[in-house]
């Protein structure tokens, strides 16, 4: 089973830091030049930065995606009450609720 792009992205920041750690405090016990141990601190920070990008990145796709939903709701909202206006709601609201999973197949 492949990772999730989340775990993806927490494992590269775990390796980061880690690795940003090792360059940092091991100065004098390194077999590497300055300059070879300064151009490795810029790359782990710059790509640990970017890994908090999109970490943040995918907090914003929830919550676009929950907006998209609850105006979905407030589109279909002049529908009169009826058996469809209700099915849409309470499907809409499940995944609102996050309620759903990939085994769910209780109703079925």
């Amino acid at each position: 089973m492949e990772d999730t792009t989340r775990a993806y992205i927490e494992s590269i920041s775990k390796h980061c830091h880690q690795e940003m750690t090792f360059y940092r405090y091991n100065k004098n016990t390194l077999k590497v030049s300055e300059k070879y141990r300064e151009g490795c601190l810029t790359a782990l920070q710059y790509v640990s930065e970017l890994t908090w990008y999109y970490l943040q990145e995918e907090k914003r796709i929830k919550d676009a995606f929950r907006q998209q939903l609850i105006k979905q709701m407030k589109l279909h909202s002049c529908l009169e009450d009826t058996d469809y206006k209700q099915g849409l709601y309470d499907a809409l609201n499940e995944i609102l609720d996050s309620r759903v999973s990939s085994s769910k197949n209780d109703k079925r």
